[in-house]
């Protein structure tokens, strides 16, 4: 006769398995993922390492797992703002502000999921996510294009840069340390990286005019 799991050992593995991602999670967001290391999660998750090797045959599989719901749920709080029933424009600056906000008031956790050195099948992951997340900003783009709130760009290259920047403004080695942002004032910094995103997506008219004449230059000849 097959052995049929009870809902009580069910209910008791489901847990375990969410205080071991939990205590992962935690441990990523403090130090990254070089050192959720398995002994460590499982001292905090409160089981042993074998018990944990049981639902995570390695550390990469951990990791992964602890990488994609925190991705996911970065990634929906992004899109559900991207979705709202507003102009375009606000839309725009809401996402960007949540954006450099969230990453601002975790920058760790931030270096984690966008920068920090990882195995091939996780930084395979993370590329999944930045295109996604570049493509939640192309969306509101297209919208602010068709609305003529902006000129005429190509949204998947400006997506691209204002996914790029934001990163490297604020967990990238050329971003200020963390006392530095402290002292200028969050918000401030915030304000900062939201105008030079926003000043970008609009300085697009003389490019546009200069491509324009180079066309009808083109033509001429």
């Amino acid at each position: 006769m097959a052995y049929r799991r009870t809902g009580k050992v069910s209910a008791r593995l489901a847990d375990n398995r969410r205080r071991i991602l939990n205590s992962a999670r935690e441990i990523v967001a403090e130090d990254g993922f070089s050192s959720a290391q398995m002994s460590e999660v499982a001292r905090r998750a409160g089981v042993a390492t074998g018990t944990l090797y049981r639902y995570f045959p390695s550390k990469e599989d951990l990791c992964r797992q602890v990488f994609r719901e925190v991705s996911t749920r970065e990634m929906n709080i992004l899109a559900n703002i991207a979705s709202e029933d507003a102009p375009a424009m606000e839309r725009l600056e809401s996402v960007l502000r949540t954006f450099a906000g969230r990453a601002i008031q975790g920058r760790r956790l931030a270096y984690a999921l966008l920068a920090e050195p990882v195995d091939v099948g996780l930084s395979e992951d993370r590329t999944r996510f930045r295109r996604t997340h570049a493509q939640v900003f192309a969306g509101i783009l297209e919208d602010a294009i068709e609305a003529g709130d902006i000129p005429r760009i190509n949204t998947q290259i400006a997506a691209a840069c204002i996914a790029g920047a934001i990163p490297t403004a604020l967990i990238g080695p050329l971003a200020p340390e963390s006392h530095d942002i402290e002292a200028q004032a969050g918000e401030r910094v915030l304000d900062d990286i939201v105008a030079f995103c926003l000043a970008a997506v609009h300085a697009g008219p003389a490019a546009t005019k200069k491509n324009e004449k180079t066309e009808e230059r083109r033509i001429a000849s």
